[in-house]
């Protein structure tokens, strides 16, 4: 890298004058001390252009900070320096081969220390900053997405940079720069956005090039000179011996070399000097060469001493800010040293526990138990890890530390004192408790929780096994709690549930484990309670009334009456597990609800075999549309003249193993399990494929096919989306699909199912209301809603010739139908009295066995 030319600025003469004497004195005065084997000493400085730091002169001489502080240390001690010219790189490449001896402007860092030598005394603290352009934004970090920064190339700047940035994802466009000074440059043009400098250079050019600081720092570093490794140590003691003196000192070269680069921003070029100067500073110097050396020596003192309290201070500070108790002991168990935390422990000032022992601030069993602990640490010589409960005496509050505790030699070759350091575990610990607390016991009411249960109950069941004793589960749960939260709120609701769970535990045995399992069910675990069945059952029974009768004597704040049914289940080790007993609680429980509450009921096996059957059968289920088990088959729909005008969609199940399963049995599993959506879109699939192809057919073209759906699947939100999306797929007529809904649907969220129905309506698609007069819709929904059709429900046509109220009813639909503008369909059909009945009264379209069983397409019209 080729060295910039930079000239310093003109001084007036006197000042130059009394500069320059000035250093004469001091010249000639290093020169007389310095030893003979350093006289005449050529060092090899390496030099990279880093102005103001770093560069050459226009007589290729060193200049900058580094160059001047250099060049008037090797006056002094009398050494020749020869300036090589290299890259950043390859200067630290040559100093390591020792092709070069020193080079100035060097971050010290761990690495670096082992490859070559520093002084001790930085030269400059300095750091690494961003500039901009005035007026620009960058604040922070963050602040460089999207934007340019040029940096130079290998540097530590570029390094760093990259690294957070991509560290935080922020995208930055990095601009690859030779120097800082081509950094400002390519800123000042409007190439980049900022520049990435040393605070130096920043100070010496940013004003200059009209730049300004921004508020990112970054890289603290210190900057020495760095030897190789060859070069004799007493070069670098020389250098740390001006320095230290120069920097006492605030009128001295050092700081007046600081000051000319700062305010300048041009090379400073060495003054000349006729031989009257020299021989006048030749003769100051050799007469203040006595005062140089005393005042050298009680500097160098003062400075020492200052460095130790600044380090002293240093070590305070770092050591009150530690969040831990660190103190150390004399031999005989005195206080020497306490950090802050010890006296905010103590409530002391650390002055009023120096000198003390721990009998002053502890309980006697405490301090007691402290000091031999301190004996043995000091007595084996060996740190040691312990966990101490300690009481003190201001407050008894009981604390437990993690302590570190071991020898430490303060004066060489005498006793060792006692360093502890301490951690405070008495929070973590009452949290530890209380995480434990939440993990195993229901917050509300205090009882071990669901996972407390099942841990107690597996072992129980575990150590059974080993015995033939009976266990019992109850399970409890209130009736109709959802009332208590409905009418009076959850508050009345919590209340009644911590009193039931007070109730339940004194009406229990102490032997008895009581649990909260869920909102309002509790288990009740009882053991020992026999090796007969007949007697278990017996003692677990009398419990289970006792504990409803309990329940039922209790009262909410505004006198609710409150009763309970109960599922219960016997087991024992050698024939039960936890699922299945807790299955047979639930089974027993259930069964209890089912008969209207406030009851007992044993588990008995064939419930376990009917829930076990259903079980299966949803599995299977599961797998029905995967293995193509499920068929669509059709039932013609017939007008007074014999006229088939459409068919009924109805699924049907051929089981591999059970054969034909009915769809009374399976449907309603479908809609439980959730699986009735999958189920009903394969069904409308089906159908919409069928219209597509009859619409090609002209004997068929105007049939029309309705399908069932159900209110779960008509409820989801993208039911619109995927009924048209069928239609658009299958090229199937809209105006030929007949959605057939229930009167329960209707009845919930009228609102929404009206908007589903009308968006729909807009395709064209037709809609019927099956099962009609079963329900309990109102007749404004039939007013309000896009029907097509009313289905008279088969109950009613099965009984229309011989039951006088199913014959009103019907005639009623049929007359209501009419006057809304509804087709009537009658279900059901099966004899020719019923369809002349219904041509009697004028319904004009049938539907069942008489006119046609359901059949698969392909046997439809045969």
């Amino acid at each position: 890298m080729v060295a910039l030319a930079v000239t310093r600025p003109r001084r007036n003469l006197r000042q130059a004058r009394r500069v320059y004497l000035a250093r004469s004195v001091l010249v000639i005065g290093s020169a007389l001390m310095a030893p003979a084997v350093m006289a005449d000493e050529t060092l090899r400085v390496g030099v990279y252009n880093n102005p103001p730091k770093l560069l050459l002169d226009g007589q290729q001489q060193l200049s900058g900070i580094f160059g001047d502080l250099l060049t008037a240390i090797a006056a002094r001690e009398a050494w020749q320096i020869d300036p090589v010219v290299c890259g950043w790189q390859r200067c630290l490449d040559m100093l390591e081969r020792g092709d070069i001896d020193l080079l100035p402007d060097v971050a010290w860092n761990e690495a670096r220390a082992e490859r070559f030598g520093f002084h001790h005394e930085p030269v400059l603290h300095s750091w690494s900053q961003l500039y901009q352009r005035e007026g620009a934004t960058i604040d922070a970090v963050v602040d460089l997405a999207q934007k340019s920064v040029a940096v130079v190339g290998g540097s530590v700047q570029e390094r760093y940079l990259v690294d957070i940035t991509q560290r935080f994802d922020i995208p930055v466009d990095w601009i690859r720069v030779a120097s800082f000074e081509e950094g400002f440059a390519r800123v000042a043009d409007g190439d980049a956005d900022a520049a990435a400098a040393s605070r130096q250079f920043g100070e010496w050019r940013a004003q200059k090039t009209g730049l300004e600081s921004s508020p990112v720092v970054f890289q603290p570093v210190q900057l020495y000179y760095a030897a190789s490794p060859s070069v004799s140590q007493s070069v670098l003691a020389n250098i740390d011996d001006h320095l230290a003196r120069w920097k006492a000192d605030g009128d001295s070269l050092y700081f007046a070399t600081l000051r000319d680069w700062q305010a300048a921003g041009a090379t400073p070029s060495p003054g000349q000097s006729g031989w009257l100067s020299w021989g006048v500073a030749a003769l100051l110097g050799v007469l203040a060469l006595a005062l140089v050396a005393s005042l050298l020596m009680r500097r160098r003192i003062a400075s020492q001493r200052m460095r130790l309290a600044t380090n002293e201070a240093m070590l305070a500070t770092i050591l009150d800010s530690v969040d831990a108790y660190i103190y150390i002991k004399s031999p005989d168990l005195t206080y020497q040293f306490v950090n802050r935390r010890i006296s905010e422990l103590f409530g002391c000032p650390a002055d009023a526990v120096i000198g003390q022992r721990d009998e002053a601030f502890f309980d006697a069993a405490t301090a007691a138990e402290i000091a031999q602990v301190d004996r043995r640490v000091l007595g084996s010589g060996e740190k040691t890890t312990l966990e101490e409960r300690s009481v003190l005496k201001h407050d008894g509050q009981v604390r437990t530390f993690l302590t570190i505790k071991m020898p430490l030699t303060v004066t060489p070759g005498g006793p060792p004192s006692l360093c502890g350091i301490s951690t405070e575990l008495t929070e973590y610990l009452e949290m530890q408790s209380r995480t434990h607390y939440l993990a195993f016991y229901d917050a509300l009411t205090g009882l071990p929780n669901r996972r407390l249960l099942m841990e107690s109950l597996a072992t129980t069941i575990d150590q059974d096994t080993r015995g033939n004793q009976f266990g019992a589960i109850l399970l409890v749960d209130l009736d109709n709690f959802r009332l208590v939260n409905d009418l009076q709120g959850h508050a009345s609701g919590d209340q009644l549930l911590i009193n039931v769970a007070e109730q339940l535990r004194e009406a229990l045995d102490s032997d008895a484990m009581l649990a909260r399992f869920s909102s309002d069910e509790f288990v009740v675990l009882l053991e020992q309670l026999g090796e007969q069945s007949q007697e278990a059952a017996a003692k677990a029974e009398r419990m289970a009334h006792q504990l409803m009768t309990t329940i039922h004597q209790l009262r909410n704040s505004r006198s609710l009456p409150i009763s309970a049914s109960v599922g219960l289940s016997l087991f024992n080790g050698a024939a039960s597990s936890l699922d299945v007993v807790l299955q047979q609680a639930d089974m027993a429980l259930q069964q209890a609800k089912a008969e209207g509450g406030n009851a007992l009921r044993f588990f008995n096996p064939d419930m376990q075999t009917s829930v076990l059957e259903r079980a299966n059968l949803e599995a299977d289920l599961h797998h029905a549309l995967a293995r193509r088990e499920l068929a669509l088959h059709y039932q013609i729909q017939v007008d007074q003249t014999g006229v088939t005008t459409g068919v009924e969609a109805l699924l049907r199940w051929h089981h591999p193993e059970r054969g034909w399963v009915s769809p009374a049995e399976f449907i309603p599993l479908a809609e439980e399990s959730g699986l009735i959506i999958p189920i009903g879109d394969w069904v409308l699939t089906q159908a919409c494929q069928q219209l597509a192809r009859w619409s090609r057919q002209s004997a068929h073209a105007a049939l029309t096919i309705s399908v069932n759906v159900s209110s779960i699947q008509f409820q989801q939100p993208d039911f619109i989306d995927r009924v048209e999306y069928h239609l658009k797929q299958t090229q199937a007529p809209p105006d030929r699909l007949v959605l057939e809904v229930t009167e329960s649907l209707l009845m919930r969220e009228p609102t929404r199912v009206r908007h589903t129905m009308l968006k729909l309506r807009e395709q064209g698609i037709r809609f019927a209301l099956d099962d009609f007069g079963t329900g309990y819709s109102s007749l404004s929904y039939l007013k309000r809603l896009p029907l097509d059709e009313l289905k008279i429900d088969q109950s009613f046509i099965r009984e229309v010739l011989t039951d006088k109220a199913d014959a009103a009813i019907v005639d009623t639909i049929i007359l209501l139908a009419v006057s809304l503008g509804l087709v009537v369909v009658a279900e059901g059909v099966e004899t020719q009295a019923q369809l002349n009945w219904l041509k009697g009264h004028g319904c004009y379209r049938y539907q069942g066995y008489l006119l046609g069983r359901p059949k698969p397409v392909d046997a439809l019209f045969e």
